[in-house]
């Protein structure tokens, strides 16, 4: 028994012209870790490959100190896994999916799919071709929560839902979390939705772990600032990531360490995930 829920060391894949290099990252039970980047950063091609979808170049996957490799049955029927489209036929009805789904997983709680049915507004009689896209989305969720896995792993869940569907998907997710052995490798480009429930956050790009941090600690560590153009030093300048030039002088990401808000001609407001994440890529427009 271990404390991680999940353990990835040096993974590496190669799909077509795009490379996975060298991926170490591991998430505490009890925890959420948001997964962050630009479309084509490589959080799809990651989740792939730790499910072995695409196949691994180099290194090991983990589940609860267990090999992922070798061991597909026992490690699989505690993870739950919702992409950003269904898996699943959308000629059927969901009470068929559920009939063929069902028997491989020991654990699988009528009940709750009941439950969660009727929470999310969704018709069984209905095909899954006459699901709207944030239907099926949720009807993915149900799916994965309905074994009771020990690890959720979302790929872009929130993609194609309205407002309140996304908010009841989160409280879904923060009730799943009551029991403190149960995790969530979220990834996502609606970083708002990391600010509320995410306990860490990953950023990646190209195919690359760029950092991981806690989240409240990175949010708290950075601050947005506003400098005028007379006070711009190139001191200054070295202390901040992404930085623009605006029509009333510059912009850009830095630490708080710097305490560059104590400096007249200077001020400073706090950033998002998605600030953080745009300025670190040296792109914020």
């Amino acid at each position: 028994m271990t404390n991680k829920a999940l353990e990835i060391t040096n993974l590496s894949s190669n799909i077509g012209s795009f490379s996975l290099r060298d991926i170490n990252l591991s998430i505490e039970k009890g925890t959420i870790m948001g997964l962050i980047g630009k479309n084509g950063a490589g959080k799809t091609t990651l989740i792939k490959t730790i499910l072995e979808k695409y196949e691994r170049k180099n290194g090991q996957v983990f589940f609860d100190g267990i090999s992922m490799y070798g061991n597909e049955e026992i490690v699989k029927a505690k993870i739950g896994v919702v992409y950003d489209t269904l898996i699943y036929s959308l000629a059927y009805k969901p009470n068929k999916i559920v009939s063929m789904l069902s028997p491989f997983y020991k654990d699988f709680d009528f009940k709750k799919y009941d439950y969660l049915m009727g929470r999310f507004d969704l018709d069984s009689n209905k095909k899954l071709m006459d699901y709207s896209k944030g239907m099926q989305m949720k009807f993915g969720l149900v799916l994965a929560l309905c074994h009771n896995p020990d690890l959720l792993i979302l790929d872009e869940p929130t993609a194609g839902l309205d407002p309140v569907a996304r908010a009841e998907l989160m409280d879904i997710l923060l009730e799943y979390m009551q029991n403190e052995e149960k995790s969530i490798l979220f990834s996502t480009h609606i970083t708002s939705d990391l600010e509320k429930i995410a306990d860490y956050i990953t950023f990646m790009d190209n195919g690359k772990i760029l950092m991981c941090a806690e989240k409240d600690s990175l949010i708290d560590s950075h601050v947005i600032v506003h400098i005028d153009k007379e006070t711009m030093t190139d001191k200054i300048k070295s202390q901040l990531m992404g930085l623009k030039e605006t029509s009333f002088g510059y912009e850009g990401l830095s630490y708080t360490k710097y305490n560059l808000e104590t400096l007249p001609g200077i001020k400073t407001t706090r950033p998002t995930i998605e600030d953080i994440m745009l300025y670190m890529r040296g792109k914020r427009s």
